[in-house]
């Protein structure tokens, strides 16, 4: 059978594991995906297994937008999905806190008794260079198919209990693990739960159902103690580093990596070096535009390297403009002090832009405008970049006299002093760019997004005003848009076709989760909670035709949850009940095929 899905991706990192494969690629249109590979053990695959893969939507598993079944591999399309990778959480230094290492452990066990009840059933090694963690939610790379006839020894979940106490692999017998576990003062009933894990005497099915009457227990019987106790632990945690599955398995030397690395269409030697070549400081000419004194940047087939003397070090806005006679390509990028990553932006001959990163001397592509937004020859632009130390870079590009504006968020943090550089050919003008201090963080983003509480937390979108002068944020692919509280009370969007799936997710201040699933071509809508299980607790057939137009207005009043949907002169609404007081954190936003965010009229009303 063909490879079908070297049709539908280009792959640029192959990562091998014991258990499958990570495949970082870019989708026809340009989005950043993660495929995993899947060997298939057994025939025949059970009948409707792919739609309950594409459903899938577990918490403590990467998402997957889709399934490809090749001839003897499955390939689950997974979005860019992040965490710290355990090994670099915990370590002999920095061991887990017992109470929260044993409800990481049981949210690891449900997730692999989750996995075993599928279609097709999976496991999944709970090996610590496994498994990512955001805050204390646990996330399982890689999957492989379950065998009955040929089943596999894998008892690293045996350990990790043990290894979150300690921050390292038992060694010796069950009396030396125990010997460090007294060392480290673990209290007793945690202390036996480890070595009860250990002793291969306690099958699977025991060792789980002691951990969750342990949890279980607990959660009866301390109640708020025990989360007083885990928000003291926060505040001595280290802040978290998101870290993108490709730079973890890498900085955890966990695999081998067959590079198929992206180069642009022109050659550059030297790109990263520090050629003799470079335009001068002083080599552009002086304009005069009226107040100010801008000076200009001209780029020659001979002279095509431009550095910026200064270097960025706090929050930081860096704006400039540049104007290409010809698409003949054109670089810009932030390079680390050290010289050994860059993060930037290339200019092709098609006029689109691809966002890179390299590391060392590979460079990978993470994103690409694509026809949602080129840039055209002859014409003067602006781009601003957004630099805050530890979060991914922002970028936006607008053409002069045009209301567009190309937005961009990556998915890497980078922190450090950096420098800017430029790399052009014949006929590129750079004007000089110059760097503000960032002091109201709020005040920049809401001018960075016209005004509007939408926040891209990754991805692209193209800002835009419509006739009746409403902002609207054409949404790319493989990009998650982030709403705070007040703004999630009500928000409109379009999605991409009638019969699209969109998304909504609702994050709690005591971080409960619930998802909005709109089915167009079902014409339902339902409500999950989504917990150590999916719980499907409201669904309702969604009314209206031809207005393409959605509102969704989010209503918590104290422990109930109202929806209203508005489609045309229809509504829908949806309601739920749950035990606990429901305060709203933020919304998040996701389509596989992208969407358009709308501003609502009652705002621009207020402007006028």
């Amino acid at each position: 059978m063909k490879r079908r899905f070297y049709e539908r991706f280009q792959v640029e990192d192959v990562i091998n594991f014991f258990s499958g494969q990570l495949l970082q690629a870019k989708s026809s249109d340009g989005a950043q995906v993660f495929l995993q590979s899947i060997k298939i053990t057994r025939r025949p695959l059970p009948n409707g297994y792919q739609e309950a893969f594409r459903r899938l939507q577990h918490p403590y598993l990467a998402p997957i937008l889709d399934l490809i079944e090749e001839e003897n591999e499955l390939l689950l399309v997974h979005p860019p999905f992040a965490g710290d990778p355990l090994p670099l959480t915990v370590n002999k230094e920095r061991a887990m806190d017992p109470e929260v290492a044993v409800r990481i452990v049981g949210k690891c066990f449900k997730t692999l008794r989750d996995l075993e009840r599928l279609p097709l059933p999976l496991s999944a090694t709970l090996d610590p260079k496994n498994i990512l963690l955001n805050g204390h939610k646990p996330l399982i790379l890689f999957y492989y198919m379950k065998d009955p006839k040929t089943p596999r020894f894998d008892e690293k979940w045996r350990e990790l209990l043990y290894y979150l106490l300690t921050g390292q692999a038992p060694m010796g017998g069950l009396k030396q693990c125990e010997a460090e576990l007294e060392r480290r003062k673990i209290p007793s009933r945690v202390a036996k739960l480890a070595l009860m894990s250990l002793d291969r005497k306690h099958p699977y099915a025991d060792v789980l159902h002691a951990v969750e009457s342990y949890i279980d227990a607990k959660a009866g019987n301390q109640g708020s103690g025990l989360s007083r106790k885990n928000a003291a632990s926060k505040k001595t945690k280290r802040k978290g580093v998101v870290t993108t599955v490709t730079i973890a398995a890498a900085a955890l030397v966990l695999v081998t990596l067959a590079v198929s690395q992206w180069k642009p269409e022109e050659s550059y030697t030297g790109l990263f070096e520090n050629p003799d070549n470079a335009v001068g400081q002083q080599g552009g000419d002086q304009i005069n535009t009226g107040d100010s004194l801008v000076q200009s940047i001209h780029f020659s087939n001979d002279k095509t390297h431009f550095s910026l003397p200064y270097t960025l070090t706090g929050n930081s806005n860096l704006r400039g403009e540049f104007e290409l006679a010809k698409l003949n390509g054109f670089f810009g990028y932030l390079e680390s002090s050290d010289g050994n990553a860059q993060y930037g932006i290339h200019i092709n001959k098609q006029g689109s832009i691809e966002l890179y990163h390299t590391m060392g001397s590979k460079m990978t592509k993470v994103g690409v405008s694509g026809d949602g937004y080129k840039v055209r020859p002859g014409k003067k632009y602006t781009f601003e970049i957004l630099y805050y130390p530890n979060e991914p870079l922002r970028l936006a590009f607008s053409e002069e006299g045009q209301p567009e504006k190309w937005i961009a968020t990556g998915i890497t943090p980078v922190s450090g002093e950096l420098k800017m550089r430029f790399t052009g050919k014949e006929g590129a003008v750079l004007y000089y760019p110059v760097p503000n201090p960032v002091t109201d963080k709020q005040m920049v983003e809401r001018v960075w997004m016209n005004q509007q509480p939408w926040h891209l937390d990754f991805g692209q979108a193209v800002l835009t005003l419509d006739d009746e002068q409403r902002s609207r944020l054409r949404v790319f692919p493989a990009t998650q848009v982030r709403l705070g509280a007040n703004d999630a009370t009500k928000f409109s969007f379009v999605p991409n076709t009638t019969e699209d799936l969109f998304q909504v997710d609702i994050q709690t201040i005591n971080n409960a989760r619930y998802r909005l699933v709109l089915e167009g071509k079902e014409k339902k809508a339902s409500l999950f909670k989504l917990d150590e299980k999916i719980e499907k607790v409201a669904e309702k057939p969604l009314d209206g035709e031809g207005d393409t137009l959605y509102t969704v207005m989010i209503k918590p009043s104290f422990t109930k949850l109202t929806i209203d949907l508005v489609r045309g002169s229809n509504k829908t609404t949806l309601e739920y009940t749950d035990k606990s007081p429901i305060l709203i954190r933020d919304v998040t936003l996701q389509n596989r095929n992208g969407f358009e965010l709308v501003e609502e009229k009652e705002k621009i009303n207020d402007t006028q």
